[in-house]
């Protein structure tokens, strides 16, 4: 049985609330499927001309709407929860939310507190983002700095044993952008694929990513625990993503550098 028909047997048990899961069928209850997601880089995320939400991550997010309420037979309006690197994980586990959608990588330790839908749907590693005017030969010259980082980040305890390097701690992306710019830090450490898109804001056209990434791991879809079918329905979606190629057109659409894992996971779901 492939995955969208097992998903699509799963999800058959919806119609029916005595044996519907309970984050799931509280959204059918109120005809809304609640999405927790936070700032990204644009053009990740962003806000269009008339305020709202729009993006690469917002187009899946809507898709996703969609697509669930399709399955389900009923229409569930789109409710964004606004998260941080703080509170995201407690939100989700809270049932503030169904999905989690956002630039979370999935982590073997990530995955002890939630579910990810499998597989991811992109891709980054850990890099430096600092002014074009300093030298950052390698990653062993960053022995003894300082880097701007969120509070949350996987690469920190890693990098700071590996390399010797030292963080000051933010709460979320746009507290460790501010501090950049303020030269409270070297730079900052994140994903490239973030750091690559901010490079090519205007704002932004000083400074540059700085090394090759390391440690890479996918983004993935993050549910509570104990939501099997919600979980397979999710991952089927994105399967569906990477198949139809879905996201390498966003890409293009957007103007991003075409992220290898992504054209990857294509080739390979559009050959199986």
């Amino acid at each position: 049985m492939s995955r969208t028909v097992a998903a699509l047997a799963l999800l058959a048990a919806f119609a029916v609330p005595t044996h519907a899961e309970p984050l799931l069928e509280r959204a059918q209850s109120r005809g809304t499927l609640n999405v927790c997601t936070s700032d990204e880089f644009p053009p990740f995320k962003t806000l269009d001309a008339q305020g709202k939400p729009a993006g690469l991550i917002m187009d899946l997010i809507v898709d996703l709407q969609q697509q669930l309420s399709a399955e389900v037979g009923q229409p569930l309006k789109l409710q964004l929860v606004q998260v941080n690197p703080l509170n995201r994980l407690l939100f989700l586990d809270q049932g503030r939310c169904e999905v989690l959608v956002t630039s979370l990588l999935d982590t073997p330790a990530r995955r002890r507190e939630v579910d990810f839908a499998s597989p991811g749907f992109y891709s980054s590693a850990a890099t430096v983002f600092a002014p074009k005017s300093t030298a950052v030969p390698d990653w062993q010259s960053l022995r003894g700095k300082t880097l701007c980082a969120p509070a949350t980040s996987v690469w920190v305890r890693p990098f700071e044993s590996r390399y010797g390097v030292q963080f000051a701690s933010f709460n979320g992306t746009a507290e460790v952008r501010k501090a950049v710019a303020d030269s409270r830090c070297l730079g900052a450490m994140g994903d490239d694929a973030l750091y690559n898109a901010l490079a090519r804001q205007p704002e932004w056209a000083d400074y540059e990513v700085k090394l090759p990434g390391q440690d890479p791991a996918p983004w993935g879809i993050a549910l509570r625990k104990g939501q099997p079918a919600l979980l397979a329905a999710v991952s089927g979606i994105v399967e569906g993503w990477h198949a139809h190629g879905v996201i390498i057109d966003l890409e293009q659409r957007y103007g991003l550098t075409p992220n290898a894992w992504v054209a990857q996971q294509h080739a390979r779901a559009s050959h199986e």
